[in-house]
């Protein structure tokens, strides 16, 4: 249906083909055409899903002036014209409809100058958040924001490219209209002096926009380097912190070699004593063990518990040698389990010492460590 619209459009002729190459265009634009006498301005802003129009308007002739309108409500006809009066009042030159054209370039440069102080605001909100080191790097916060940032400029650039555009081809319509119709002003120009004078006041409006987005993309770039430069900033703290720790830990590690140097000295020291004490005492127990058991035997029979020369009904062994035995057992039995628990009583004092020790040890090389690397 919408095709077979068009189709009827296009053959009374108020669309042309540069209208329809045009209307393919997201990027909008405008023309002022003029060819045989026919007088054609067509326009249309950028579709980038914010407010939109497409314009084909003809004047044809002296009494056929019209065309083809496409807008959502912000750009509505009844937005666009209510309340505004007709300023082409000459009674002898054709009507147009330029104030159609002008209305939407006022209110785009109304439209584009709201996004660029939205757009400035937020970037000089996110500046003195910068500039205070609240930097969000979670997530690549920041770096998205001014991504955002840099994509909405680059829409609002090409909308204020386009009215800039609009103005200088709404101003060519203007004077082409002038110019078709010259011979029938007869000096009564007001009308377009006071359109001129409206395109220019836009033109000079668009302009200060468009200085204005001109600063934005260097604003970007100098947040971008900024926060740059905090992380580059940053890590290079981290490396000098890690550099410290890791001086921190090799001197820690050249203190504990020599440590290790020297109980290695006085460990070689303790079993070259301990092998020596070994040596003596292995010489020690063999003499003992050569000699004990003779002089054992020796002071056995040396007793007078024995006589070597008895006399006639006389033994040779005396009836009490049984007190030898019953003394000796019990005194060599109390001895081992006197020995016995000497010895288990010194191992546990051993063992604990030695537990001790390591714990002073093992509590010295933490110590050692959280000094060299400032850690606790």
């Amino acid at each position: 249906m919408k095709c077979r619209k068009r189709n009827i459009i296009r053959k009374q002729g108020w669309i042309s083909d540069e209208y329809e190459h045009l209307w393919r265009r997201d990027g909008g634009g405008s023309a002022c055409l003029c060819s045989h006498g026919i007088l054609t301005f067509l326009l249309q802003t950028p579709r980038d899903g914010r407010a939109f129009c497409s314009l084909s308007l003809v004047n044809r002739e002296r009494t056929h002036c019209g065309g083809m309108f496409i807008g959502d409500d912000h750009y509505s006809l009844d937005n666009l014209l209510s309340g505004q009066p007709y300023l082409n009042r000459h009674p002898k030159v054709p009507r147009d409809f330029a104030v159609l054209p002008l209305n939407i370039l006022v209110s785009h440069v109304e439209e584009t100058l709201g996004y660029v102080q939205r757009l400035a605001r937020e970037l000089t909100s996110t500046e003195k958040r910068i500039a205070e080191g609240n930097i969000n790097l979670d997530d690549n916060g920041d770096y998205k924001l001014l991504n955002r940032l840099s994509l909405e400029h680059l829409r609002v650039q090409r909308r204020s490219n386009f009215e800039l555009e609009l103005a200088e081809n709404l101003t060519k319509y203007v004077d082409e209209y002038h110019n078709t119709w010259r011979h029938l002003w007869e000096g009564g120009t007001s009308y377009i002096e006071e359109m001129r004078e409206k395109i220019e006041q836009q033109t000079r409006y668009a302009k200060q926009v468009h200085l204005d987005l001109e600063v934005i993309p260097r604003r970007i770039k100098n947040q971008s380097k900024a926060i740059f430069n905090f992380i580059a900033q940053r890590d290079n703290a981290l490396n000098i912190e890690l550099a410290k720790s890791s001086r921190k830990i090799a001197e820690e590690s050249r203190r504990d070699n020599l440590l290790n140097i020297e109980i290695a000295k006085a460990t070689a020291q303790v079993a070259e004593e301990t092998r020596q004490d070994s040596a003596a005492m292995k010489t020690i127990a063999i003499l003992t063990l050569t000699f004990l058991p003779g002089t054992a035997v020796a002071s056995f029979f040396s007793m007078e518990m024995f006589n070597w020369r008895p006399g006639p009904g006389e033994q040779i062994a005396s009836p009490y040698l049984w007190v030898f035995f019953v003394v000796t057992i019990p005194i060599t039995a109390l001895v081992y389990v006197i020995w016995l628990w000497w010895f288990r009583v010194s191992q546990k004092h051993y063992t604990k010492r030695h537990e001790e020790g390591l714990d002073n040890i093992e509590l010295k090389l933490r110590q050692a460590v959280r000094s060299a690397t400032g850690t606790w």
